[in-house]
């Protein structure tokens, strides 16, 4: 049975279809300059054109642009046709069940609709990459002597791409147009993606070395000492005057009975006083596992294991990692008063240590924290992968662990240096440096797919052709031509597939 979550954007998107199809059989279309190709529209000006010319006088720079850049298309190419093929074995063998992740919405770039980007810097986002995309097309075919009829917008239902339409007889001509011409005119946007991402991530990372990370309050359980006394996204400032940033900061500074803790909100810092009832709170317990059999509940607090205390979730962690399976443990909860359990570890799903089968959050006296200091680690750790494919990876995959310096996360991180008392204009210049990065990235390495009618595709044909042809004259441009539409049809079959089988279940 196929995920019906999605159902209500499918009928809008088919009352969008009809309209259009009973627009262009009235000829509506046509008279304002738009073209529809089923659902999709092509809507078309002139406008800008005499810029493009003046933007490609200097031909020589372009020219030098374009070939430097086009070893970037094929590594792009390869890395993104070997990502697809791996996506389809583990469809085939490992498909993993409905989820966000897999919800079709989130497979379309579109702010708003996909759930890790956000309206309106996925929308700021998007124009800068369209425009930068399709200018450079527009560019290069100026710079080789093709003409460019129209430049515009492609909408389905919202708009998803723009274009430069050159003229295709021109472009096409082999007597006028070399492979080398038309090679430089299809890598040109995929180019200058990559490199608006290159310029937007190497200030992004400069810029994030003027925040600082916190230890900040997510919430206050209503029945804890802190409840009244701490706000919401409250920052800690320190703890037995102890200043905490970092978890082991905060594990240093609760070796004590009671606790004396500053905390900042806005403006206003205050210090309270509060017993130490700091330890990992259970969340979720693993039906069948021990902790659970045992009679221990969400919301109990994991107070100590075996007599070592367990102030935060990284000592409970160390403590774990000592046991075996089989072990009987001494577990203190506070759950409003201290109570004792006792049970046997069972073998620990993927370590050799023993394992209760709880969830757990780290909170002090009902504060429920977070660090920040996690999230900028990773951050600055980015950089130094992006040799490695496995870098490309946590690019591609950088909204889901981390959706941009919202108002709902900068109480998160502190301003310094220069952007002590600018931490407005500075999370609003990350945001908009993290979206038009990652957008140009994600456009780029799209285009790279070898798949007509995308670059990478046309491409691959022209050096293809060129290498054939020497080999089999004339056939080798049908052979190119086939080989094209099997890498195409790979590609997009892939492509639906991967939003088709996690929706699938079979009853």
């Amino acid at each position: 049975m196929i995920s019906l979550d999605w159902t209500a954007g499918l009928g809008i998107f088919l009352i969008y279809w009809v309209a259009v199809s009973i627009l262009k059989s009235r000829k509506k279309l046509e008279k304002y300059n738009i073209t529809a190709y089923g659902p999709l529209l092509m809507i078309r000006t002139e406008r800008g054109l005499r810029f493009l010319d003046k933007m490609a006088e200097n031909k020589r720079f372009w020219r030098i642009f374009a070939d430097s850049g086009i070893p970037a298309v094929f590594a792009g190419m390869f890395f993104m046709f070997m990502l697809v093929i791996l996506t389809d074995i583990v469809l085939f063998t490992r498909p993993p069940p409905p989820s966000e992740l897999t919800n079709p919405k989130n497979a379309l770039l579109i702010p708003g609709l996909n759930d890790w980007i956000p309206l309106v810097w996925g929308v700021i986002g998007l124009l800068v990459t369209l425009v930068v995309h399709e200018f450079s097309h527009g560019i290069l075919c100026r710079v080789e002597g093709v003409k460019v009829k129209s430049m515009g917008v492609l909408l389905a239902l919202v708009p998803i791409g723009g274009f430069a339409e050159p003229d295709e007889e021109e472009l096409m001509d082999k007597s006028r147009i070399r492979r080398i011409q038309r090679v430089r005119i299809f890598s040109a946007g995929v180019i200058s993606n990559f490199i608006v991402a290159l310029i937007s991530f190497s200030l992004f990372f400069y810029l994030v070395g003027f925040i600082s990370p916190a230890v900040t309050v997510l919430g206050v359980h209503q029945d804890s000492p802190a409840f009244g006394l701490v706000e919401e996204q409250s920052i800690i400032k320190e703890i037995n005057g102890i200043r905490v940033t970092y978890p082991e900061d905060v594990e240093k500074a609760l070796q004590k009975d009671s606790l004396r803790v500053t905390v900042q909100k806005g403006e206003e810092t205050k210090t309270i006083e509060l017993p130490n009832i700091a330890g990992p709170r259970i969340i979720g317990l693993i039906e069948g596992y021990p902790a659970e059999k045992a009679g221990l509940k969400e919301g109990m607090v994991i107070y100590s294991v075996n007599g070592e205390r367990t102030y935060t979730i990284n000592s409970f962690f160390e403590v774990m990692q000592k046991t075996k399976p089989g072990d009987e443990v001494e577990v203190v909860i506070y759950d409003g008063s201290f109570k004792t359990f006792r049970f046997t570890l069972v073998e620990h799903p993927s370590l050799k240590s023993g394992f209760m089968g709880v969830s757990v959050e780290e909170q002090i006296s009902g504060m429920q924290i977070a660090y920040s200091s996690v999230i900028l680690d990773w951050l600055r750790t980015i950089p130094t992968q992006l040799s490695s494919p496995l870098g490309w990876l946590n690019i591609i995959s950088m909204p889901l662990n981390f959706r941009g310096f919202g108002e709902e996360t900068t109480a998160f991180f502190i301003p310094t240096g220069y952007w002590s008392d600018k931490g407005e204009t500075l999370f609003y210049i990350l945001n908009l440096l993290y979206w038009v990065g990652w957008i140009n990235f994600y456009v780029g390495l799209f285009n790279c797919l070898p798949a007509i009618p995308l670059d990478g595709g046309r491409v691959l044909h022209e050096i293809l052709s060129s290498i054939l042809s020497r080999r089999f004259g004339e056939r080798g441009e049908e052979i190119s031509l086939a080989a094209g539409r099997f890498l195409a049809f790979i590609v997009f079959s892939s492509l639906i597939l991967s939003i088709v089988i996690p929706n699938l279940q079979l009853i």
